[in-house]
């Protein structure tokens, strides 16, 4: 049997997650804790309704429709067991639970029927719907920000080592991380490399998550925090800077801003690398298409760039495109050095 986090069911995960029909059924699944409740293996479609708290009718067809793409497996009429898929949203570390249910939330899928809108406009869908920007969002309501962190820690946990991994660090001393979130790749970089320390450059209402996190990871000791945006000043210093998967959220005159401040910091000997998925022409590639589509619904002109993109952004802000690495995982990383 595959390996539940092969690229080809974290693929089939995906193909789940942006389906119209069968995110809020795999959501509803995942909140009633079915692929728990399946750890120990397969019951009665009746059982696990009682566990879980759902229609047995309603959830037995939905069961089956999502083993009709690749998650669960009916071993019996009416008998379902857990399959490399649909393990991979127990709730578990290293899994894509927090990660369903932020893509399942209510608020991404009205965004999600709104995204005609966009395409029209150029406008997000989510602020065409909400009226409020996402940032605003999740300052107002920090569970769903608190949500927000832990899919994204969940999404890159596994990527953000590979990342780690694809990157010479020799004569690094610091690295510093420019909107880490809760710090899952400072945690990657520090792990293996216990000579080295690092910053992370952050909200304040993040930094708790961030606390927890690098704690977790026993490298809370070697890691400064830095609280605030990263459109101000930023008063650190470090051989490495890195930005994963901030760019794409932002618009080019932000980015524009964003690289600015840390070209301000940083010294002629320093390098960046900013850490995404690429966009690349003529090669479609369905994982970096449906996240492009996620930024389109939340920032408009915000997305997944090409390298000739990236190019463009590092000239006005004075820094030079040296090399792009790929990783084991769908990012890479674009290496920049300041001029």
């Amino acid at each position: 049997m595959p390996e539940p986090s092969s690229p080809d069911n974290v693929r089939a995960a995906y193909g789940l997650l942006s389906h119209l029909y069968l995110t809020p059924v795999l959501v509803a699944v995942i909140r009633g804790s079915v692929p728990d409740h399946l750890d120990e293996g397969p019951l009665a479609a009746s059982d696990l309704a009682k566990r879980a708290g759902l229609d047995e009718l309603s959830m037995t067809r939905g069961l089956r429709a999502l083993t009709a793409f690749g998650a669960f497996q009916e071993v019996s009429p009416g008998v379902f067991a857990n399959n490399p898929v649909s393990d991979l949203f127990r709730n578990r570390p290293g899994a894509l639970r927090n990660a369903a249910l932020f893509w399942g939330s209510e608020h991404l899928l009205q965004s999600a029927a709104a995204l005609g809108h966009s395409v029209m406009t150029g406008e997000a869908s989510f602020v065409h719907v909400f009226g409020e920007t996402f940032w605003d969002r999740m300052r107002r309501l920090p569970e769903e920000n608190e949500l927000f962190n832990r899919a994204l820690a969940d999404l890159r946990s596994d990527e953000h080592q590979q990342i780690a991994d694809a990157y010479d660090w020799n004569g690094v001393k610091t690295a510093v991380d420019v909107g880490g979130g809760a710090g899952s790749l400072l945690a990657a970089i520090l792990e293996k490399r216990r000579d080295k320390r690092g910053i992370l450059v952050e909200q304040p209402e993040v930094l708790p998550d961030a606390e927890r996190l690098l704690s977790e990871r026993g490298v809370r000791d070697r890691c400064d925090f830095l609280g605030g945006s990263f459109f101000n000043p930023i008063l650190a210093a470090g051989e490495i800077w890195t930005m994963c998967q901030v760019l794409h959220d932002w618009p080019d005159a932000d980015c524009r801003a964003i690289l600015q401040r840390c070209r301000e910091a940083m010294r002629g000997t320093d390098r960046l690398l900013v850490i995404e998925m690429l966009t690349v022409p003529c090669e479609p590639n369905p994982r970096v298409s449906i996240l492009d589509m996620m930024m389109l619904l939340y920032f408009g002109e915000a997305r997944q760039r090409t390298v000739d993109e990236y190019k463009e952004l590092f000239g006005p802000t004075r820094f030079e495109l040296t090399r792009v690495l790929p990783t084991a995982s769908a990012f890479s990383i674009v290496e920049a050095r300041p001029v």
